[in-house]
């Protein structure tokens, strides 16, 4: 084995253990003398399990020494006595127990590791599902509500009610679609001018001299938006009104109106 370049991992293991052949020995010191760095790593690993036996090796009993001395010097002297590595001591045992118990721990920590990295890929895979379900719920809504908008509009029984603009906003304009049928209305800014950020544009229907409110408009141009139906309207009106709404329109700030078909 003398003169090699490479040395396996596995009798390196073996040579830190002190359980290799004189002829594995002599190649691997050769190597090592060549390799300062791996020498160096060697030495280090040698070093800790040396420690790691001093530290957890246990004096055997007094009797128990005695017994083994009487049990050798009654052993018949033409007994073969068996050949002992010097290399070898009490503490390879050891060592070998604290190199499994090593790599069992470094084991178990990469486990723990892919574990928990596969945990927090699959807690991140959830909420995408969750995200995507939502949009995909509010997708599903905003369908929904389109195609009933939709079937108000192209219903036979849908009136269009235009709501035209007073002398305070000559170009407004709103129409309504309002089936008494179905029960159904819907608003649509076509166009209104700007309003003041502390005022609110409020919807009124005249049932029989009296306005009844049917709330406050928050919408832009040409989205549509369902506002109450209300049985037996004459007429719906737009006032300006504080932020919020009022409880009674105030017809001095009427915006627009439209009497009903």
């Amino acid at each position: 084995m003398a003169g090699k370049t490479h040395i396996e991992p596995a009798l390196l293991e073996l040579y830190i253990l002190g359980i290799t052949t004189d002829e594995e020995s002599k190649a691997i010191e050769v190597y090592l003398a060549q390799n300062p760095a791996i020498a160096k790593e060697i030495r280090e690993s040698q070093s800790a399990i040396e420690d790691f036996a001093m530290e957890y090796a246990m004096e055997p009993p007094k009797k128990l020494k005695g017994k083994t001395l009487s049990s050798i010097q009654s052993t018949s002297t033409s007994q073969i006595e068996p050949t002992v590595n010097p290399k070898i001591n009490g503490s390879w045992l050891t060592g070998i127990a604290a190199i499994f118990a090593l790599g069992f721990g470094l084991m178990t920590f990469l486990l723990y590791q892919q574990q928990s990295n596969l945990q927090n890929q699959i807690a991140t895979l959830e909420n995408k599902v969750d995200k995507l379900q939502g949009q995909n719920t509010q997708l599903v809504n905003q369908k929904t509500q389109i195609n009933q908008q939709f079937a108000v509009l192209k219903d036979i029984n849908t009136s269009h009610i235009h709501l035209r603009g007073s002398s305070l906003s000559p170009k407004a304009l709103i129409v309504v679609y309002w089936n008494e049928i179905d029960k159904n209305a819907y608003l649509n800014v076509v166009d209104f001018p700007e309003i003041p950020a502390d005022k609110s544009l409020q919807l009124w229907a005249d049932v029989e001299g009296e306005m009844v409110n049917m709330g406050v408009l928050e919408t832009g141009k040409d989205e549509l938006l369902k506002v109450p139906y209300i049985p037996k309207a004459e007429s719906l009106n737009i006032t300006l009104e504080p932020k919020g709404g009022s409880d009674k329109p105030n017809v001095a700030q009427l915006y627009a109106n439209g009497k009903m078909l």
